[in-house]
């Protein structure tokens, strides 16, 4: 006596086209008085139809190209951001030259005022201005670097940045104490601006995701 196990297993290999191991006159007979076998059967077979329906549909379906539409949609807004940042590095690199040019001026006028001073009645003095005066100059080509080639940018950055900080800090120590001219505004106020444009040409040319990767950089731990 086959049981319905053996039926099962016999109608799921016929249905996969495999060998069913029992007589077909077996399977048919036991078909026509087991209603439950019968159920299987019946299910299997739709199950089967179904699968195979669904394995050659991507045959005959292709997907659609939409790589033209998504261009067509990216395209514009890249275009838009490509002309903002070469607008920015452009104007950037046009102020670090008349900033530049600013330093220099203002380090040949200080030699100029030097010249009135004896280095034998005040030899510190003199000094001092000339140092001052050659400062001023090398910021002066620090900042034509920068806008000759703003890769170098990142290295320039720090050291106006810490220029401004203690130079803020002294110039608030001789306010209180009344000694501040306005060379100092000046001198704070030249030092913040070039801080700020080359912090904006730096942004230009490393784009838009410099932050993200320069903190990911600082929060990198060594392998």
């Amino acid at each position: 006596m086959v049981d319905c196990g053996a039926i099962q297993a016999a109608l799921s290999a016929k249905l996969d086209g495999e060998p069913t191991g029992l007589d077909d006159e077996v399977i048919d007979a036991h078909l026509s008085h087991c209603e439950d076998c019968r159920n299987f059967y019946n299910r299997a077979a739709r199950l089967n139809r179904m699968i195979n329906f669904c394995t050659a549909e991507p045959k005959s379906i292709t997907p659609p190209d939409l790589s033209e539409i998504i261009l067509a949609e990216v395209e514009p807004q890249w275009r838009r951001r490509a002309n903002a940042q070469v607008i920015g590095s452009m104007l950037s690199r046009v102020a670090l030259v008349v900033l530049g040019v600013v330093y220099v001026v203002w380090g040949m006028m200080m030699l100029g005022e030097s010249t009135s001073i004896s280095m034998q009645e005040d030899p510190l003095t003199s000094r001092l201005i000339a140092e001052a005066a050659t400062f001023r100059v090398g910021l002066a080509v620090g900042l034509f670097f920068a806008a000759w080639q703003p890769r170098i940018i990142v290295g320039i950055l720090p050291i106006f940045g810490t220029l401004w900080t203690f130079s803020v800090g002294l110039a608030a120590r001789d306010f209180v104490i009344g000694v501040a001219d306005s060379q100092t505004g000046v001198s704070i106020i030249l030092l913040l601006v070039s801080t700020i444009v080359l912090t904006i040409g730096w942004l230009n040319s490393r784009g838009a995701g410099v932050w993200r990767r320069t903190w990911s950089s600082l929060n990198a731990e060594p392998a």
